[in-house]
């Protein structure tokens, strides 16, 4: 009767370490699948909505290309603006400098054809002011274009009239009545002149 006893305390320890070797040796389950099938979403749908969380992101990156694009080009519109205008400004104010001038080569046209014994320190007065405006004009890229003898061209100069003059060729510039100047190699302000042509009664 002991022998059974033991025979099948031996049988229940057997069983009991067969259960746990099959136990232990178990592959152990996913955690992101049992969490997932547990939430009650399929692998497939996460891929789906990952790859439209993708697509977001990239017409999202895209709208930002494109919005800091027009930023940049709104900038440079607005600096040319202002350049522009700034620009503009400085014209007005150089063809002012320009009157005065004018002026002043006027006024010393009629102090070269004064009689003798005119103050003559007046003259020198006024030779020296359109010198110095002279340099304040260059420094701002102001330059006088010399058009005598050079054939008329409409976009540089105004013409006046025409006059005949044999020694020069048709419709080149026989006199300049008033200097026409550049800025920055752009046209500041046209010359006036008159235009030389080969008869009488000639037209440009």
């Amino acid at each position: 009767m002991t022998s059974n006893r033991e025979a099948t305390a031996r049988g229940s320890r057997r069983t009991r370490h067969t259960m746990e070797t099959t136990t232990n040796t178990a592959e152990p389950a996913d955690p992101d699948t049992t969490q997932t099938v547990a939430d009650g979403v399929a692998p497939a749908q996460l891929e789906a909505e990952l790859r439209q969380a993708r697509e977001e992101a990239t017409a999202n990156h895209d709208r930002y290309l494109r919005v800091h694009a027009e930023m940049e080009n709104y900038k440079k519109r607005i600096e040319r603006t202002y350049a522009d205008l700034a620009r503009n400004s400085k014209k007005d104010l150089l063809l002012k400098l320009l009157s005065v001038k004018d002026n002043l080569e006027r006024a010393l046209a009629y102090g070269s054809n004064a009689a003798p014994g005119a103050d003559e320190s007046i003259v020198q007065g006024v030779r020296l002011t359109e010198y110095q405006l002279d340099q304040v004009l260059r420094a701002e890229g102001v330059t006088p274009m010399d058009l005598t003898g050079q054939p008329y061209d409409p976009e540089t100069a105004e013409a006046l009239g025409t006059t005949v003059r044999p020694d020069l060729p048709d419709h080149t510039v026989a006199e300049v009545v008033q200097h026409g100047y550049l800025y920055q190699e752009t046209v500041l302000r046209p010359a006036k002149v008159m235009v030389a042509v080969a008869e009488s009664g000639d037209e440009l």
